[in-house]
């Protein structure tokens, strides 16, 4: 069958200064990061690209080292000279450096998988964490990331984002997140922030992993910017009703402790503690 995609219509709001090569390598290195592997003419239609520009954006990915194929069945994959560069990128911040003792004693207290994240795009990317020694627990790993629209990291660090970041944020979220979000969701997305912002924490209710929760709360830097989210993740089974109480109340108190740390004397932890 005839490939019919066409390459994207040029935007009129395109900046001076944009290369499109690079624009759509970028697009094919996103698109590859969400699954595991891609067949090549998969990878074309969820980058809505020309088989044959994303076949050469591959193969030069390949050459530099930052993509695979697969011998046998010819799918494409990251490979780990990105981790290795998202590890250089962590090391040169001190957010991770500062909390990882805050995330140990959150993990000793209740023995659940402990998640730092940072905001990327319309995700929400783990740059540390601190696993639970319970045979049941979720598997993610440093460098997962996943949609703020359904995450309690992204509620988090949305709820208490700037307010010029916060709407230039909504519509990027709503009409690129994957699946489609529906108008009905948007709008209960939209309160369940305004309720975000009165707790200060946030859930997510088996919305990325069914039979996994996450209840996360924000960190502040020494501006009073939110630079990221602390969050639990625990199967649904052991998060009861006064568990996830006490673990709130633990979550915000970490919270405040890094942000503290990072030079924030926001007084929301208070108010919410007491």
């Amino acid at each position: 069958m005839k490939e019919n995609l066409q390459e994207p219509e040029t935007n009129a709001e395109k900046k001076y200064y944009t290369i499109s090569a690079i624009t759509k390598a970028c697009t094919v290195l996103d698109m590859l990061a969400t699954k595991q592997s891609w067949e090549l003419a998969e990878l074309s239609r969820a980058a809505k690209l020309p088989k044959t520009t994303v076949h050469r954006i591959l193969l030069t990915f390949e050459d530099s080292g930052y993509v695979q194929q697969e011998q046998h069945s010819k799918r494409y994959y990251l490979s780990h000279k990105v981790f290795t560069l998202a590890n250089a990128v962590l090391a040169g911040t001190n957010l991770r450096e500062i909390a990882s003792p805050h995330c140990k004693e959150l993990l000793a207290e209740y023995n659940e998988t402990v998640n730092l994240c940072v905001v990327s795009g319309i995700d929400m990317v783990i740059v540390d964490k601190h696993v639970t020694t319970q045979t049941l627990r979720p598997d993610n790993i440093v460098g997962s990331s996943f949609p703020i629209f359904y995450s309690a990291s992204g509620k988090a660090f949305l709820a208490f984002s700037d307010p010029a970041y916060y709407h230039e944020m909504l519509p990027k979220i709503k009409n690129n997140t994957l699946p489609a979000i529906s108008d009905e969701a948007f709008q209960a997305f939209l309160e369940e922030i305004e309720e975000v912002k009165k707790t200060g924490t946030a859930f997510d209710n088996e919305e990325i992993y069914q039979g996994v929760r996450c209840i996360s709360s924000p960190i502040f830097d020494f501006s009073e910017h939110c630079v990221g989210a602390i969050s639990v993740t625990a199967p649904t089974v052991r998060l009861t009703a006064d568990l996830i109480a006490k673990m709130r109340i633990s979550l915000l108190k970490t919270a405040q402790n890094i942000s503290l740390r990072l030079g924030s004397s926001n007084p929301l932890f208070n108010v919410l503690i007491n």
